[in-house]
């Protein structure tokens, strides 16, 4: 089960998305993908509010105020932008599945902290803002899928583990653009620097040591989520899952050995190549 959900988040504001698990993107369903989409075009809306660059945080409160309105299905005044129609596109969806919308509602909450915290003390921090933002998104995503309660806890394993890589990659980009650090502060103490490197030319040892922590916390999220594809109802979803989890794993091998702050490349041919194998053995043994 995958998405391109997590992908529309440009740091420093706009919404152009890319899948971040383009092989398990490819193989779900017709209907989970579409549904997929309108899940990532509500994210894309709140993260275009939340990291304008050129917005004053009480203009953003509002426009976050109106997507609330139009997840609670109120009319709204002043025409329907792209952002109000993927709230009610999501709230429609949602309603047609008897689903609540906890969900979405923790998503703007999330949203909204980004516009007044700028930083996290400790890993504890981070991840309780990651359950109120990337939690939901997996497992709205995991119950469009059909998957029941026994795999939910994995589902949200798995998304908050592929935010904390997006996080990761994005440091730089965070930083230099938005003036936000997500990592948190006391790794960086740790390792005997301050947020202040991730403007540098290059990683140095000592930020690779807070990436590297970083990463390794997601991949202990990733591992949690083992066994998802179990939970799922059909050989599609289960591949599609499967797929996800490898490509998460090679994602995090990926920064694990580059140049953050110089930039990571995608996976070559041949990793691909080990993804695919390794999604549909996944799949087919579950």
């Amino acid at each position: 089960m995958s998405s391109n959900f997590q992908a529309n988040r440009r740091p420093g504001g706009g919404g152009g998305a890319r899948a971040l698990f383009p092989l398990a993107t490819g193989r779900l369903p017709p209907e989970l993908a579409d549904n997929a989409r309108i899940l990532a075009d509500y994210a894309a809306a709140l993260r275009d509010i939340a990291d304008h660059p050129a917005l004053e945080p009480e203009r953003k409160q509002e426009r976050l105020q109106a997507l609330a309105a139009a997840i609670r299905g109120e009319s709204t005044s002043g025409g329907i932008d792209d952002g109000l129609r993927a709230a009610h596109n999501l709230r429609h969806l949602l309603d047609s599945r008897g689903f609540d919308f906890q969900d979405p509602w923790q998503m703007l909450q999330a949203a909204s902290l980004d516009i007044s915290k700028s930083s996290y003390p400790d890993w504890s921090d981070l991840l309780a803002w990651c359950r109120y933002w990337a939690a939901p998104m997996g497992r709205m995503v995991y119950r469009l899928a059909g998957g029941g309660d026994p795999g939910l806890a994995r589902a949200e394993s798995f998304a908050i583990g592929a935010e904390v890589l997006f996080l990761v990659e994005h440091a730089p980009a965070h930083h230099r653009w938005l003036g936000r650090v997500y990592l948190p502060a006391r790794w960086f103490r740790e390792a005997g620097c301050e947020p202040e490197v991730l403007g540098a030319a290059g990683a140095s040892p000592e930020l690779r040591q807070v990436f590297g922590r970083a990463v390794g916390e997601a991949r202990r999220l990733i591992d949690a989520a083992a066994g998802i594809e179990t939970c799922l109802p059909t050989r599609r979803h289960r591949v599609a899952a499967a797929t996800a989890r490898a490509e998460a794993l090679a994602w995090a091998g990926a920064l694990e050995r580059g140049d953050l702050i110089a930039g990571v490349s995608g996976p070559g041919f041949v990793v691909r190549v080990g993804i695919g194998m390794a999604g549909m053995l996944g799949g087919m043994r579950s």
